[in-house]
């Protein structure tokens, strides 16, 4: 018995296809944890770079599934983690694959690797390296405790 063949089409009718396309922010100040106001009260945009590092940043400090305003895609499951009591080689891997994982969603990161942790009871400092479209930058993050984090040009 022989079977029709046909090609199938490249997109789908209807279908668009996704373009990265410059994404904008404000400038923020991560010390003091807030956007960057001028005397007259206007907020200053920053670069596309900026708004990708700003991103990476808060979805690394939000925890996933916990408020209904992001996506099940958004934040990493540090909570959830620490809380599970896991030996702490576990946690660390769990911890790396979480933060990955949520960081890969984005089509500007390339890779995120070279993890180290400094715990402090249920605290922790994640410091890593993520490779996006625009570079290697240093992350580092704290959670549990207050919530931090510093960002450097690798």
């Amino acid at each position: 018995m022989s079977y029709a063949t046909f090609d199938a089409p490249t997109l789908m009718y209807g279908e668009d296809i996704e373009t990265l396309q410059d994404v904008r922010s404000y400038r923020y100040d991560y010390q003091e944890g807030k956007v960057i106001v001028t005397g007259t009260g206007k907020t200053l945009e920053d670069t596309a770079i900026d708004a990708y590092r700003f991103w990476a940043i808060k979805c690394c400090l939000t925890e996933r599934y916990e408020r209904d305003c992001y996506s099940p895609d958004f934040g990493v499951e540090f909570d959830a983690i620490v809380r599970a009591n896991y030996p702490r080689g576990i946690a660390e891997s769990e911890l790396k694959r979480t933060i990955k994982e949520a960081l890969m969603i984005d089509e500007r990161t390339v890779n995120v690797s070279s993890f180290t942790f400094e715990w402090e009871g249920d605290s922790c400092w994640v410091h890593f390296l993520i490779e996006s479209i625009y570079g290697i930058d240093r992350i580092e993050i704290q959670r549990g405790g207050e919530l931090n984090a510093r960002i450097s040009v690798a």
